[in-house]
């Protein structure tokens, strides 16, 4: 019953402690305040008066009791979070009721600053940093306080969701800007960007790349040609047409070519016997056997995304087939394998064309040969020689025509028919 009537003392109290303050005649015995609670949370402790206000932070103080007679003194209160008070700290025996609450002034975070905004360093404002603020024709604390948008080769920038958005000179883009704050750093009239970010121009069957007024404009290797230079390409084929080809024979674009007959090869674009080819020769016994031969890349070949081509005939072949593949640095296989039947060989020159591009642990940035695997199948033929005229990539970084040796050619030391060889001869029988 005591603790629900002792507003009644307490508030009579405090009044006539306020009245003697302003007489200077206060009792030594009540005359010291307590002070206030922190205000980080923590409950306030004993006070001989009455609680003061909490510090200013993101939570409010607590207060402390009022003294009684100068004998027993009140609990402070607990503290109260952002600007609400705490509740006021309970009477014990022979003291006064407790004090109220402090009450926090300061808003939620150590800088002052509302919900998303911070204070950075020697800046008088707060500032979101999604948007960050104007800085001339730039703008500064752009994502993180001190980031200012470059504008290197840009007339001006803003700033959305924290990311810098300039506005880029003719010619220049900004290709990395979920990466980098470094203005509009590509040129677009570069082989990798070729009028706009990401555009490169392709390697394939030609010498060097280059962009002239947005497009593509490589240099044809010997025997290649750009033939749809003008059109407009999601992904850029670089000299797409292989003049030389055994199906469309011709010097250039014009006309559909002509197609070479079987046992005839297309030379600058003219149809004739090859004038010097590889002789792979395997003596077979039994069906299950097989040799490797492999065309080596010293050091090694950048084929990623390329197709390498092997043109070959197999006159006289009864059975068995031909593998091809490639192996990488660290001699794992490519995943794909091309398979042909030595009877289809048996029959003309056909350019036998497999993609290569990275998969499992192959790599195909770093090839160090192709591998010719001569399985003998049932119905083969003894001896089983394959001829091979050229082996090339369309990137051109393989290009072994074999007209005067059988070049890089070795035979597997793993893989192998006794008595097979490799040879060279300028005409085949």
């Amino acid at each position: 019953m005591q603790g629900a009537n002792s507003w009644v003392p307490k508030a009579w109290l405090s009044s006539a402690v306020l009245l003697l303050a302003a007489w200077g005649c206060v009792d030594s015995a009540i005359t010291n305040r307590g002070s206030g609670g922190s205000g980080n949370g923590t409950g306030g402790r004993t006070g001989a008066n009455h609680g003061g206000g909490g510090a200013s932070s993101v939570s409010g103080g607590a207060s402390v009791g009022d003294a009684g007679d100068g004998v027993a003194i009140g609990e402070g209160g607990a503290s109260g979070g952002g600007e609400q008070p705490g509740p006021g700290g309970g009477p014990v025996a022979g003291g006064g009721g407790g004090g109220s609450g402090g009450r926090g002034s300061g808003e939620a975070g150590d800088s002052g600053c509302r919900d998303g905004l911070v204070l950075c360093a020697g800046a008088s404002e707060c500032t979101d940093l999604k948007v960050g603020h104007a800085d001339g024709a730039s703008v500064a604390d752009c994502g993180a306080c001190g980031s200012e948008c470059s504008l290197d080769h840009a007339s001006n920038s803003t700033c959305s969701a924290g990311t810098c958005s300039p506005t880029c000179e003719t010619g220049f883009a900004d290709c990395n800007a979920a990466t980098a704050n470094d203005g509009c750093e590509a040129s677009l009239a570069t082989a990798s960007n070729c009028g706009t970010c990401g555009y490169a121009c392709s390697h394939n069957g030609s010498s060097s790349q280059a962009c002239v007024d947005n497009r593509c404009a490589p240099t044809c290797a010997p025997r290649y040609a750009d033939c749809n230079a003008t059109a407009t390409l999601t992904k850029d084929d670089g000299c797409e047409l292989y003049l030389d080809a055994l199906d469309r024979c011709s010097n250039g674009c014009d006309g559909a070519g002509v197609a070479c007959g079987p046992t005839q090869v297309c030379n600058d674009g003219g149809c004739i016997a090859p004038d010097g080819v590889a002789v792979l020769s395997v003596p077979f016994t039994g069906a299950t056997q097989a040799q490797r031969f492999a065309e080596l890349f010293p050091p090694s070949a950048d084929l990623e995304g390329t197709t390498l081509t092997v043109r070959a005939y197999a006159p006289g072949a009864t059975g068995g087939t031909l593998l091809i593949y490639l192996s990488d640095t660290a001699s794992n296989s490519s995943v794909g394998v091309l398979q042909t039947d030595l009877t289809t060989l048996a029959a003309k020159w056909i350019d036998l064309t497999i993609p290569v591009a990275t998969g499992g642990a192959f790599n195909a940035k770093s090839v160090k040969q192709v591998n010719l695997e001569v399985n003998a199948g049932p119905g083969y033929a003894n001896p089983t020689v394959v001829f091979v005229d050229g082996i090339r990539s369309s990137n051109l970084a393989v290009n072994d025509t074999f007209s005067a040796s059988f070049g890089n050619l070795v035979k597997s030391s793993l893989l192998v028919v006794a008595g097979s060889t490799i040879d060279w001869t300028a005409a085949v029988p």
